[in-house]
């Protein structure tokens, strides 16, 4: 039987290095999440299923008394942060995500005068749930005044449908007609219907997107599934699986990884961390809360705007995140360009099957260059993914990217841990090698795990 220590210092200051740390392991009082957890596509866009096993059957579940699982989702990041997705306790083994549109039929609505340089002054009102979608889009926000009903009580007592002057569905503004109008049929001008207060109402009925599966080019969706069951030392009240102990699974995983591309796949891992380079990543966001300076005119934010680093959606990135890559096969030059000097260098590098990157994430080299992520190749069989091969193109100091915060942030240095002291935080975590058995003043260190295998 293998023998551990705590990590904890001993009465000399320092863990006895001939024992390794304890192995991290799940809290068996907890139930055990569904195994053969699957992501599959009905054919249609806007829909994923997600099925899994009967977690009763699993044998660490025995003894619990299992009220069923929750189903939580990640956009973009398989770290999270997940959402439960189910609003009760799903008791089969199938739930279907998928985009739901909400009728609001006659809302009753505040209207606002909202003042203009150009041209006048003008009434515009917002809905209460938001975005405002086109019927059937799958969550496409409307910007036509027809996919909202306008009825309007300008103090006679008489409900009148009136048409909106214009709609911006992403924030729910509506604006009304404030100026005359021509009336082809009467043949006259007519003077606008507003809901002026006192005795003024307006009222509105739109669709609007509550639950969105986004089908894109670019999008990646993670999926966690937990076991529910009832807590046997408080009734009434339940225990679950921690997310952390669950994996998750993309719509990308078509196919199990088999045994004999699973050892290829640790071995691709073995040489990328004998001669590969430790990075962080930024995973870009494509879904999340707009930004402040989002430009509805022109479609995009600021490039330079430090909210969302551009991306359009608040925060801008999630990470960093420690991956390790493969190292450099290219020349690097500096050439002269319509906006001045600019570094070329860029360069087809891979790396593991996990996390997932796309186009537009960023990657932090521990010099702090810093480089674009282009399109991603995903080597695989059959649905499984093994490898990603991707291109990476760097980005001049100058750009708003340079500002995102590394572990530690911006004035201090990043954590580093001591591999022989504590476990490594992750693969590409600045290390401070110590050998016990090598005096101090002649210890040579490096920041990698491997760097040993150099000097020793």
């Amino acid at each position: 039987m293998p023998v551990y220590h705590s990590g904890r210092l001993s009465q000399t200051q320092r863990p006895d290095y001939n024992y390794p740390l304890r192995p991290q392991t799940p809290d068996l009082t907890l139930p055990m999440a569904p195994r053969n957890l699957m992501v599959t596509s009905p054919y249609l866009i806007g829909i994923a299923d997600i099925r899994w096993d009967n977690p009763t059957l699993i044998p660490e579940n025995n003894g619990l008394c299992i009220a069923g699982v929750n189903v939580y989702r990640s956009t973009d990041n398989p770290y999270g942060p997940y959402e439960k997705i189910n609003d009760t306790i799903v008791t089969a083994l199938f739930f279907r995500d998928q985009t739901q549109e909400y009728l609001v039929e006659r809302e009753d609505a505040t209207p606002t005068l909202k003042f203009y340089e150009e041209p006048d002054n003008k009434w515009v009102v917002w809905t209460r749930y938001k975005p405002v979608v086109k019927p059937g889009s799958n969550g496409d926000s409307s910007f036509r005044s027809q996919d909202v009903l306008v009825e309007i009580d300008d103090g006679d007592g008489q409900w009148l449908q009136v048409p909106a002057f214009a709609l911006n569905g992403r924030t729910g503004e509506i604006t009304l007609i404030s100026g005359f109008t021509y009336n082809h049929t009467l043949e006259q001008t007519i003077p606008p219907r507003l809901p002026k207060p006192p005795n003024g109402k307006i009222r509105l009925s739109y669709r609007y997107l509550k639950h969105a599966v986004v089908s894109a080019l670019n999008q990646r969706i993670y999926y966690k599934v937990t076991t529910v069951a009832h807590d046997p030392s408080n009734p009434g009240s339940y225990i679950e699986t921690p997310l952390d102990e669950v994996s998750a699974r993309s719509t990308f995983d078509i196919e199990e990884v088999d045994w004999i591309w699973r050892e290829a796949i640790n071995r691709n891992r073995w040489m990328l961390e004998q001669g590969g380079e430790r990075v962080k990543v930024f995973i870009r966001k494509w879904m999340g809360e707009t930004c402040d300076s989002y430009e509805y005119q022109y479609g995009q934010s600021h490039h330079d705007c430090p909210n969302c680093m551009g991306t359009n959606y608040k925060g801008g990135f999630d990470g960093p995140y420690d991956i390790v890559i493969a190292p450099p096969e290219t020349e690097r030059s500096i050439e002269l360009s319509d906006m001045g000097l600019h570094i070329r260098y860029d360069w087809l590098t891979w790396t593991s099957d996990y996390p997932l990157l796309n186009e537009r994430d960023v990657i932090v080299r521990q010099n702090n260059e810093r480089y674009i992520v282009g399109p991603v190749n995903y080597q695989g069989s059959r649905g499984a993914i093994y490898q990603q091969h991707f291109t990476i193109s760097h980005i001049d100091e100058k750009d708003i990217r340079y500002k995102l915060s590394i572990t530690g942030g911006e004035t201090s240095v990043p954590a580093s841990s001591d591999v022989y002291r504590e476990a490594l935080k992750s693969p590409a975590s600045p290390v401070i090698n110590a050998k016990p058995e090598i005096p101090e003043p002649r210890i040579i260190r490096g920041r990698t795990v491997t760097f040993e295998n150099i000097t020793w």
